[in-house]
């Protein structure tokens, strides 16, 4: 796992006028800024524990309105450097799909209700799985990347090797919803360390993908879901369109096409259309875990900075206390998710004047809080 507090920004809590501190109703000041999004639900996933991942959907007034808890899918050993890996819930008509430790994948409604969906083969620990759904609900896709196995005895020192004799591996399965799923393409990839593809969502056009994607890092990155060229890919694995234009570096991507391009030295970014076309831009600073607002108009980094459409002016947090607060994502189009360093989530509405944290009245621990990908993540609206 990837370890951010250590190099996020301490940007603490802000309370403007008329608005109560820490001290006053968490549902009072909840309900000066709950999304206004018709019966918008959070989706957000968290590690509790060494092999149980949860997941609870939130409503605008932080009430969880349904949760499950499940073992997520495996923390592949590659080498001295942190998985990357994408996550194992995803969002789809109106419910949360999420997959576990084998594979199986189910859907969480909204009533609280869990169903089985279909079974992605996992039979090893050394096996990273990608997956995405359908807008629709009705299919799924994945992509398994299995490693050599471990070397015997295990490495000792950074020079002594990580695998044994053997390949890398990769599988894409596709599944019809309640279906099982069948492999459609299996691929050796060799004995060097690959850069393979991976399933990172699926848009209006159809299943995305990054092509040569790292899968580990010894560094903070501005996106660990897009890690290389983005392209629609077919159900068959044939490579398609790229996404955003030949010189996309993506960042993040919207279900219409719209796609977040960063540039190679993260100093600045543009907003476009699926064909490259570009909406607008910005110059910004060092960026971490950027997302995008569900309408295209504004940037966010998780450390504590939103970029607007409408003004060349930030929006950050004010400080004014002593604890640092994350944005895990947008809520709706006017709105960031944030979480404090104790696990208070929050809501804040961008605008010139700054970041003011609104309590949702709700605490979420994880057992390493920063982490990347398993700790606490807004996995998306529904």
């Amino acid at each position: 796992m990837i370890a951010v507090a250590s190099v996020l920004v301490a940007l603490p809590v802000a309370c403007g006028p008329g608005q109560a501190g820490t001290g006053a109703s968490p549902t009072a000041r909840a309900a000066a800024s709950a999304p206004q999004g018709a019966g918008g639900l959070l989706v957000i996933a968290s590690l509790e524990g060494a092999t149980t991942m949860s997941v609870r959907l939130v409503d605008g007034r932080g009430h969880v309105r349904a949760s499950t808890q499940f073992a997520p899918p495996p923390l592949p050993t590659y080498s001295n450097c942190a998985d990357i890996l994408q996550p194992p819930v995803r969002v789809a008509n109106g419910a949360v799909y999420f997959a576990d430790s084998s594979g199986t994948v189910r859907r969480l409604a909204t009533d609280g209700s869990v169903t089985q969906v279909t079974i992605f083969q996992l039979t090893s620990k050394q096996q990273a799985l990608s997956f995405a759904v359908s807008p629709d609900g009705k299919q799924l896709i994945a992509i398994i990347l299995s490693t050599p196995p471990l070397h015997d005895p295990p490495p000792q020192s950074l020079g002594d090797p990580v695998f044994g004799p053997g390949s890398w591996s990769l599988d894409l399965e596709t599944a019809t919803a309640g279906e099982a799923a069948a492999v459609v393409l299996h691929k050796s990839l060799g004995t060097t360390f690959p850069s393979p593809t991976v399933i990172t969502g699926w848009d209006q056009f159809g299943p995305t993908a990054t092509l040569n994607s790292a899968i580990c890092t010894q560094n903070v990155l501005p996106s660990t879901r897009y890690n290389g060229a983005l392209i629609h890919l077919a159900l068959d694995g044939t490579h398609l369109d790229r996404i955003g234009g030949a010189d996309c570096q993506p960042w993040d991507e919207l279900v219409d096409g719209t796609v977040l391009c960063g540039s190679a030295n993260w100093q600045s970014f543009s907003v476009r259309r699926n064909n490259g076309e570009v909406l607008w831009s910005r110059g910004a600073g060092f960026l971490q875990q950027v997302t995008m607002s569900p309408d295209g108009n504004a940037v966010a980094s998780a450390d504590g900075t939103v970029y607007l459409r409408n003004s060349s002016q930030t929006a950050s947090f004010a400080r004014t206390g002593p604890t640092p607060v994350q944005i895990l994502g947008w809520a709706d189009p006017g709105h960031v998710v944030t979480i404090g360093s104790d696990g208070r989530l929050g809501l804040a509405a961008p605008a010139n004047s700054g970041l003011i944290v609104v309590a949702l009245g709700l605490t979420i621990t994880s057992t390493c809080q920063s982490c990347i990908p398993y700790g606490v993540s807004l996995i998306g609206t529904i």
